[in-house]
């Protein structure tokens, strides 16, 4: 009986073994994630650096390992569906920040000489089980989810080759917990959070009010004769305010993107392979399961195997199988997704009736009298027997028009506005219908069917995709555009224009900033702050094809200069202030026009202003029409129910305020709260400290980050 307990605890373990093994790989830093300790997976080796941080070398090979092990994984969770080039790359890019933030951290537990005995180890594991990391207990847990301590010592007694390696990886796992815990414990030290912080917490989430306003916005000061400045207000305000343009060291760029894109070639090929899968598919039987097979195998779209309703396909394939017999397979369609062919497999009758119709629409723009004379003038030749889908095609406005030919496929009621519906579900099929007034013109329309209908669908999409050569003529013209520029041969506007390439302008990026559409790479940000304006970068691989990035301008650290921000950035500040004084004044003045202490007779005196009330108000919840006003929430809280304030100056403009009611603090309550709230205000806090430490610790690192050359 023994054997056979030990043996379901080992499944069991067994069953967990790859979610403790990618576990395993990870420790944690507070809310941030570390990849750890590469030798216990064994990549090192004497392949050639790829990356450096400070003086840890990672080599492309252990690079890959890694990332490898993850696409597996996910692989494996996908039920062996492949993984896409997009989320290969998401990988690379979670795997290096994992390993950046992991190097750093285990510099610093080295620097502070932070360690983990054996026996503290073995006092968690044998002394505390029921504290263990979650990850670890949950291989314990009954059918309940109850943590088993039966089933917990038993597998500590156990001495077979797979206990001896999960208890190993588990010490490990602890190991590494306990190491970020001490560091954390390091880094926080010395973390106060008082009694006032606390009580300020919970009246910040518990106190809440009631209260009537009269907003006097800004924006209703439209006179702009009240607030004229000049240029000696300006410079008055940017000496006065200089701290708020303080500039740190900045670049800006030009860059360009060359598209990977399918060629012609790739189209074709594409072709093939769905003439083929369309072959196949009229070849198998409708109960045939090898059908499921193929689609999952090959097709873009996953397999369903219920009935779904007509707008689940797009207008082309809505048309067949509104048409089509259970067993028939479509043409060839090509569709926003790519191609598609499809097999239908069961029909059966909808709760929903189904509508279909063509039309053209006809624009109200600045002439009503025009567009309706334009559509009366289209509806009389359809009525007259010109196709609709030819006229449609030449003069409808509809952004579609072009793509389907004014046929909008097979759509439910409450799809369309309710004017368009009621002319096609009011009349009958082959009517000529118009010209109907919507919200977006005049609709000719004609009237194609009405059917219920549900269908289970073999849907077969492939899209087309570059092909590794379309990939590799990307690249060449990215390079032969790179070479031109930098020898000379013509500059980079000229030459984009010429190539027929958009050329985008960047913000202001800094040394912890990111680049326009590139990767996280400190050693691009290096590169282009290290070198002097004019200098184009060599191109650089993302996933949808190469960059090229010019620096066209450097900012040294320093203040903002005053006459590239006095216009916009000044100016409105400054106009403001203006409009502050004003509405300070007339607020002043309302005041003393409140009657009977109504709040909102203020509207018959000033209508221009917003009057209304906020309910269940809370700091840490405001009022989505007000938003985050600490000025405001602050002198609300102060009020008692009944009273009107003096003009509070907002963010918006000034608030006159009338509480209706606030609840009252509850004391026992605030004490039965108060040591949760601080330990939660602790563990933010700890977060906050750590993930600024983290960023510091990036920002300051030696990095060499190669990946682009490596993985191009």
């Amino acid at each position: 009986m023994k054997k056979v307990q030990h043996t379901g605890i080992m499944n069991k373990m067994r069953d967990k073994m790859p979610l403790i093994i990618i576990i395993l790989i990870i420790a944690f830093l507070a809310t941030i994630v570390f990849e750890w300790g590469m030798n216990y997976l064994g990549l090192r080796g004497g392949a050639v650096a790829f990356a450096k941080i400070n003086s840890h070398e990672i080599t492309y090979q252990e690079f890959e390992k890694v990332v490898q092990q993850q696409v597996d994984q996910m692989r494996q969770q996908n039920q062996g569906k492949d993984v896409s080039e997009e989320q290969i790359k998401q990988v690379r890019d979670q795997v290096w920040n994992s390993l950046v933030s992991q190097t750093l951290t285990k510099q610093a537990i080295e620097k502070y000489g932070i360690k983990v005995s054996d026996q503290e180890i073995l006092d968690w594991i044998y002394n505390r089980p029921e504290t263990l990391p979650e990850p670890i207990k949950r291989n314990f847990m009954d059918s309940t989810g109850v943590f088993n301590i039966g089933f917990y010592q038993q597998a500590l007694n156990m001495k077979t080759k797979e206990a001896t390696q999960f208890w190993s990886q588990v010490e490990n796992y602890i190991r590494e917990t306990l190491l970020s815990e001490k560091l954390q414990t390091v880094l926080t030290e010395g973390i106060v959070v008082s009694e006032a912080d606390v009580l300020e917490k919970y009246k910040d989430d518990n106190i809440m009010a009631n209260f009537s306003y009269a907003l006097l916005d800004l924006n209703t000061i439209t006179d702009s004769s009240q607030f004229a400045v000049n240029d000696s207000e300006l410079k008055k305000y940017y000496d006065e305010h200089k701290i708020d343009f303080i500039q740190r060291e900045s670049v800006k760029l030009k860059y360009l993107l060359f598209q990977n894109t399918a060629t012609a070639e790739d189209s074709a090929n594409a072709m093939k392979q769905m003439e083929s899968f369309q072959k196949q598919l009229r070849a198998l039987n409708v109960g045939d399961t090898a059908i499921n097979q193929l689609i999952s195998e090959n097709s873009n779209v996953s397999w369903n195997s219920g009935y779904q309703k007509s707008n689940a396909f797009e207008i082309p394939v809505q048309n067949f199988l509104f048409n089509a017999k259970v067993g028939d397979v479509s043409d060839i369609i090509i569709g926003e997704d790519g191609y598609q062919t499809v097999k239908l497999l069961g029909l059966k009758e909808s709760d929903d009736l189904y509508a279909s119709a063509s039309h053209i629409l006809i624009k109200i723009e600045n002439d009503t009298l025009a567009a309706k004379k334009k559509a009366d003038e289209l509806y009389n030749r359809v009525k007259n027997g010109e196709d609709i889908n030819k006229l449609a095609e030449e003069f409808s406005q509809d952004p579609t028009a072009k793509q389907h030919r004014g046929n909008l496929g097979w759509f439910p009621k409450g799809a369309m506005v309710k004017e368009f519906e009621d002319a096609v579900y009011n009349n009958p099929d082959g009517a000529v219908v118009g010209p109907v007034k919507s919200k977006f013109g005049f609709h000719i329309i004609k009237v194609i069917g009405k059917q219920k209908k549900e269908f289970i669908v073999a849907q077969m999409t492939k899209v087309v995709l570059p092909s590794t050569r379309s990939i590799q003529l990307t690249k060449k013209r990215a390079e032969e555009f790179y070479q031109d520029v930098t020898k000379g041969k013509m500059n980079f506007d000229t030459l984009a224009k010429e190539k027929n390439v958009t050329v985008q302008i960047s913000g202001d990026i800094t040394r912890d900033g990111s680049i326009p559409l590139a990767p996280p790479d400190k050693s691009l940000l290096s590169f282009i702050f290290e070198n002097k304006t004019g200098t184009v970068t060599e191109p650089v691989k993302v996933n949808n094809g190469y960059l090229l990035y010019e620096i066209i301008q450097k900012n040294p650290e320093g203040y903002q200069n005053f006459d590239s921000v006095k216009t916009t950035v000044i100016k409105p500040k400054v106009i403001n202030e203006k409009k502050y004084v004003i509405l300070d004044g007339i607020a002043k003045d309302l005041e003393g026009k409140i009657s009977n202490g109504d709040l909102f007779s203020l509207k018959n005196i000033a209508p221009q202003y917003i009057y209304e009330t906020a309910d269940s108000f809370k700091v840490s919840k405001p009022n989505p029409l007000i938003g985050q006003d600490y000025a405001l929430s602050s002198a609300v809280l102060k009020m008692k129910p009944g009273e009107i304030s003096k003009p509070i100056k907002g963010a918006k403009g000034y608030y006159i305020v009338k509480l209706n009611s606030i609840t009252e603090f509850n004391e026992s309550d605030f004490l039965a709260k108060a040591n949760d709230i601080r330990k939660n205000m602790i563990s933010s806090k700890r977060q906050q400290i750590v993930s600024e430490w983290l960023t510091k610790m990036q920002n300051d690192a030696e990095i060499i980050d190669n990946r682009s050359k490596y993985l191009n």
